[in-house]
C-alpha cells in the first residue's frame, strides 16, 4: 500500500513538473514581431533592413540633423527606445531597440543631409589642391614657370553626382573656375584658384611612391603636407639616386623618418647624401624631424662629432609607451617669440614655464620615437655650449624641463647669404603625426603640431 501510494506520488510531482515547464515554454512568445516597420523624419521615409539590423535616412541638403524628430512604425505590442517623436541628435549613428514581448532588437540608424564633395583635386598630374569642404573652395600652387592656361585636373567626387565641366577638359585657370556637382536633385559647387608662386616644397620618403610608405606616422606627415602646404610633392630618395629627381626647384625638403634608431640605407647611400648636401649648400632649405635628424652631420649641418646623441623609440606598435592622462610637449622658455612658435597655444599655467603641448591626454598610447641632443658629455648643462659647438639656435627641450638646460629638441641652423641654407630640427617625441592604439579622445593638441609645421615651411621660405 505504501509503494502505490509513493508511486502516486511521484507521477503527481511529474505531472505538475511538466505543467509548470510547458506553461513556461507557452510564455516564451518567438513570434512577436520586434521589428521597425517604418521610420520618417520631415516627411522622408528613411531605409530599413531587418536582417542586417540598419535604418539609413537621406534628407535634403543643408538640413540640420543635430536636432531631428523621428516617427517610428511598429506592430502591435512592440515599444522602441528611444521613444517615436523624441528629439535626437543624428550627427553621428544613433542606436534604436524594439521591444516586443520576450524578443528585441537594436537597429542602428544614420542621417545625412545630401551631399556631394570633390575629394582630390590635381592639376597637371602633379600639383595637389587645398580643399576647403565647409566654404568649397579649392587653392592650388603651382610655380611661376607652368602654363596655368592649359590644365588638365585630375578629379574625385562622390560617386553618383554629374560633374561639370567634365575632368578631362584642360582648363584656363588664369582666373577661378567653378565645378559643379549634380546629386539627387542639388547642386554643390566648388571654386578653384590656381597661385603661381615660386616656392615648391617636397617630402623626401624611403619608398617609391606615397601610398608605398609603410611607416604609418609617415605616410600621415606626408598626406598633410600634400593637402596643406602649397606646391608640395612627394619624391622618393631613389629617384634622387638613379638621378631622375633633381631638388633644386624646391624652396625646402622635409625628410620625416620614425623607423628606427638609425638612418634608413637608402638615406645613407653616397648619392642620395651627397646630392641632399649639394642641395644644402646651394642654398636649399631642409626639414629634419624624427631619427632624420641624425642626418645633420652627413650633410654638413652640423659637424659630424655633434649630431643628436639620443635617439629613441618605440618602433613598434607592440611596445608602445603607456601614458594614459599625460599631456606631452616641449619647454620653450625664452624663445616664446619666435615666428615659428606663432599662433601656437602656449599654456603657462599647468607648468610656471612656457609649454606647447603637442599630444593630449586622451592618447594613452604613444610610440616615443624622439631624436634630441642630450646635453650630457661632450656638452655641458648649457644651451650656449650647444651652439657654441654645433652652430645651431636652440628653440625647445621637453616639457619638464624647465630652465631648458637638459636637451636640445628643436633647433634651427640659419642659412648663409649666397651659400647653405637654413636646416630645422624637430627631435621630440611629442611631434607625433600618428596613433597606432585607439584613443579615448582625439589629440586636443593636434592642431599644434599642425600650425608648428605650418611655420616651419614659411620660415624655411623667407
Amino acid at each position: 500500500m505504501k509503494r502505490i501510494i509513493y508511486w502516486a506520488m511521484a507521477l503527481t510531482a511529474c505531472t505538475c513538473l511538466w505543467t509548470a515547464c510547458n506553461e513556461e515554454r507557452e510564455s516564451l512568445d518567438l513570434m512577436a514581431d520586434a521589428t521597425i516597420h517604418g521610420f520618417v523624419i520631415n516627411g522622408v521615409q528613411g531605409e530599413i533592413d531587418n536582417k542586417a539590423l540598419t535604418v539609413s535616412v537621406l534628407l535634403p541638403s543643408k538640413t540640420d540633423v543635430s536636432a531631428l524628430t523621428p516617427e517610428i512604425a511598429l506592430a502591435e505590442g512592440a515599444i522602441v527606445e528611444p521613444a517615436s517623436g523624441e528629439v535626437q541628435d543624428f550627427t553621428s549613428e544613433v542606436e534604436y531597440t524594439v521591444y516586443n514581448g520576450n524578443l528585441y532588437n537594436t537597429y542602428k540608424v544614420s542621417v545625412e543631409a545630401i551631399s556631394a564633395r570633390i575629394t582630390r583635386f590635381v592639376l597637371n598630374g602633379q600639383y595637389s589642391g587645398i580643399i576647403d569642404q565647409q566654404n568649397r573652395t579649392i587653392s592650388v600652387t603651382v610655380p611661376t614657370t607652368v602654363d596655368i592656361t592649359n590644365m588638365l585636373p585630375t578629379i574625385e567626387y562622390t560617386e553618383g553626382a554629374v560633374l561639370s565641366p567634365s575632368a578631362s577638359l584642360p582648363q584656363d585657370f588664369t582666373n577661378p573656375v567653378l565645378y559643379s556637382l549634380e546629386y539627387m536633385g542639388s547642386t554643390f559647387t566648388y571654386e578653384v584658384t590656381v597661385t603661381q608662386s615660386d616656392h615648391a616644397y617636397a617630402f623626401l620618403g624611403t619608398a617609391a611612391t606615397l601610398d608605398a610608405l609603410s611607416n604609418a606616422d609617415e605616410r600621415t606627415a606626408a598626406e598633410w603636407m600634400l593637402q596643406n602646404v602649397p606646391n608640395s610633392r612627394y619624391v622618393s630618395l631613389e629617384t634622387l639616386q638613379d638621378g631622375s629627381t633633381t631638388l633644386s626647384s624646391f624652396t625646402a625638403v622635409w625628410f620625416h623618418y620614425e623607423q628606427t634608431n638609425t638612418l634608413p640605407m637608402i638615406a645613407t647611400n653616397r648619392t642620395v647624401t651627397e646630392t641632399i648636401k649639394s642641395y644644402y649648400e646651394q642654398g636649399g632649405n631642409i626639414f629634419l624631424s624624427g631619427t632624420a635628424c641624425l642626418y645633420t652631420g652627413s650633410l654638413g649641418i652640423t659637424p659630424s662629432t655633434y649630431v643628436p646623441n639620443n635617439p629613441f623609440g618605440s618602433f613598434g606598435t607592440a611596445d608602445q609607451v603607456n601614458a594614459p592622462g599625460e599631456n606631452w610637449g616641449i619647454a620653450i622658455t625664452g624663445c616664446e617669440s619666435h615666428p615659428i612658435y606663432k599662433d601656437l597655444a602656449i599654456d603657462q599655467t599647468t607648468q610656471s614655464w612656457p609649454v606647447v603641448w603637442l599630444i593630449g591626454g586622451g592618447i594613452s598610447w604613444r610610440r616615443n620615437i624622439g631624436c634630441p641632443w642630450d646635453l650630457v658629455s661632450p656638452y655641458e648643462q648649457d644651451w650656449a655650449d650647444w651652439s657654441s659647438k654645433t652652430g645651431g639656435v636652440p628653440l625647445a627641450s621637453f616639457n619638464w624641463d624647465d630652465d631648458c638646460n637638459e636637451k636640445v629638441a628643436i633647433s634651427v641652423f640659419e642659412g648663409v647669404p649666397e651659400g647653405k641654407g637654413t636646416a630645422v630640427c624637430v627631435g621630440a617625441p611629442s611631434y607625433d603625426w600618428y596613433y597606432e592604439q585607439e584613443a579615448v579622445s582625439a589629440n586636443a593638441y593636434y592642431s599644434n603640431i599642425e600650425k608648428l609645421t605650418l611655420n616651419i615651411f614659411d620660415y624655411l621660405s623667407e
